[in-house]
Order: C-alpha cells, then structure tokens, then sequence
C-alpha cells in the first residue's frame, strides 16, 4: 500500500524518485527508526541511507519493510548521485511539508536531478493492519494505566505527583515512552485545555482532567478522562460532564467514511452550543493519530478531510469555564468499512474515585 501511495505521487508529479527525509516518513514507510537518514524511493528500488550510529541497528532490523539495500553513509551526495544515474532519475521529489528552505537549496545544489516539492503532510492518513495493531497496542495499555490511577489516586496527592505516576506506569506496562507531556487538570485548573500539572493538591470533590498517551512499536495513543475524586457534588461540572459525553457520543456515531472533518467538529460543537456552552468549547473536535500524536486527517472547522476507511481519528470535546473548572473526554476512533471502531476502551461514564 505504501509503495502504491508514492507510486501515485511520482504520477501525479511526473518524477522519478522520492527522497524521504522527516524521521516520521522514513520510519512510516521502512518501519525503522533514527534521528538522521534519508530514503531514496524509486518504483524500481528501494533504498535507506543511515550514518555509522545506525547501520547495524538498521542490518539486524526485524520490523524493516519495503527497503532493498541499506546503505552506510559519509559522502551523502556521491551515493546519492550514484544511485541517481544508475536509475536514470531525471526528477526528485522531496517533503515541502517538513524540509526547511537551508536544506532544500542543499538538495538542489548537490543532486545531479531536478529537484522539485510536494506536499506530504497526508500520506499517513490511511493506516494499513500493522499500524492499526500498534495503535491498538499502545491504547491497551493507556487503559490499563488509567485503571492503576483510579487506583492510585485520592485526596492530597499533588497534580505533579499524579503525572509522575502516569509516566512510571506506562513504562511499566510496555510503553515506549509517552506520546506526550501528560496533563493534569484539577479544581478549577480544569478551565485550562492544556494545563500544565502543578503542585496544587487534589482536593475532595475535584473534578480532574488526565490527557495522557504513549508510543508502542512508533505509533502513539491519546486518551482523555475526567473523573471525580471523592464525591461529584459539583452541580456545574456535572451537567457540563453529561452534555460534553453527549457531545462526543454524537461526534463518534458520525465517524464513517465519506463525512468530513469540519461536519464532525461541527456535530459536536453544535450540540454544546445548544446547551448554552457554545463559547466555552474553545478547540476543535479532533485530530488524526499516528506515528505523530496530531496529524492528517482534522476533525475541527478547518478540516477539509474527507475520512476514509483505515483513518485513526480523536473525538474529543471539552467545556472549559474560568473559575469553575472544565470536562474533556476522548477517544481513539478507528474509521472502518461501514462507521467506526473505539480504538480506546469506551470507558467513558463518569468515574467517581473513593
């Protein structure tokens, strides 16, 4: 499939090679990771150029896919102009979406090709069973460590404290790392979408946001849930909680080939306004999710994607009101033949932790 998507764009371009710089393409189509290489894409052959930090990495790589020769690089450009000419390659196409203007004057001024852009930033949108089963790997394991901070947590403990856990508790059910820096949001902080967590200590009757996610096998999770601690007395947070997990049920029963992005911010937007909150959902609904934690496909007023069958999509509204506090609740949606699949565990009602 991967072959075949950079197949279409040599077509569309009329060009005859693909020069893969990004860490996050390179490792997308070769299933193998490093902070510097470059892929040399031809439809004839395939080939990986890494420094001495990686080749016997790359060589002794079980995940390696779609790459013919890995080559060890020093003199980049005498390989690259080798290759070149051995493959009669008139036109090279490069990654407007990631390469800085510096680089691309270096690929015109030492390729012997025509050096031409175009526009990557959508080739991932479509996962294939592979990366659907490492989404799927990494929000298992999002779930288990929610059910350890259910567990875990309780009047007293420090945002901080809490994140601090979440990242020990990843790495310990099988994480790579994590997806991204983790958010804690009690009490009133909730009012802040990406509140950064503090000492503030959770007190009793706090509503507490927790955003978290991780990698596994390259490819992230990202899990929203708000729960109360101790009781859910707060009257305010808690018919804001009912209406954002009405809002996100009708976002994701619109998840289906052929909607677009802006319709399912739209359905989930309008559902809250209704309510009276409209200017209080200040994001949009969603995100696509990958080897990066946001990428394309968006489901926000802007998103001008139409989703496709094997898209991994966020659903994710939230209410944030200053000085009260604030909900978001999100999954991970996997776009199938008919409508969708929680990629997440829909353990979404309101979590009262004791």
């Amino acid at each position: 499939m991967k072959k075949d998507l950079l197949n279409k764009i040599l077509k569309e371009i009329e060009a005859d090679a693909i020069l893969l710089y990004s860490p996050q393409n390179r490792y997308w189509f070769s299933r193998f990771h490093s902070s510097l290489g470059y892929i040399l894409y031809t439809k004839n052959k395939s080939y990986l150029f890494v420094d001495g930090r990686y080749i016997t990495a790359a060589r002794n790589s079980k995940l390696l896919t779609n790459i013919d020769e890995i080559i060890e690089f020093g003199k980049l450009y005498d390989l690259l102009n080798n290759i070149i000419k051995e493959n009669n390659v008139k036109t090279i196409v490069y990654e407007s979406d990631w390469v800085f203007v510096k680089e691309a004057q270096i690929f015109q001024k030492n390729l012997k090709a025509e050096v031409v852009s175009h526009n990557f930033d959508a080739i991932r949108m479509v996962k294939d069973k592979w990366e659907i089963d490492q989404i799927k790997g990494a929000c298992d394991i999002t779930h288990k460590v929610f059910l350890e901070v259910l567990d875990f947590v309780k009047p007293g403990i420090s945002e901080k404290e809490l994140a601090r856990f979440v990242s020990d508790s990843f790495l310990k059910n099988g994480a790579e790392k994590l997806s991204f820096d983790t958010i804690v949001a009690s009490g009133e902080n909730g009012s802040m979408p990406h509140a950064v967590p503090t000492d503030k200590k959770i007190a009793e009757g706090d509503f507490v946001t927790l955003d978290m996610g991780c990698y596994y096998n390259g490819y992230c999770s990202d899990q929203t849930r708000t729960f109360a601690v101790g009781n859910s007395n707060n009257a305010k947070l808690k018919e804001i909680y009912e209406i954002v997990y009405q809002s996100q049920q009708l976002g994701i029963e619109s998840i289906k080939p052929g909607i677009s992005g802006n319709e399912v911010h739209k359905i989930c937007f309008d559902y809250i306004e209704s309510k009276g909150y409209g200017k209080y959902f200040t994001h949009g609904t969603g995100h696509g999710l990958g080897i990066e934690i946001h990428e394309e496909p968006y489901n926000s007023a802007a998103g001008d994607k139409t989703l496709q069958e094997g898209m991994c999509v966020t659903v994710e509204p939230g209410i944030y009101i200053p000085g009260i506090g604030g909900v978001r609740i999100e999954d991970d949606i996997l776009v199938t033949k008919s409508g969708y699949e929680f990629l997440t565990t829909p353990f979404r009602e309101l979590q009262i932790v004791k």
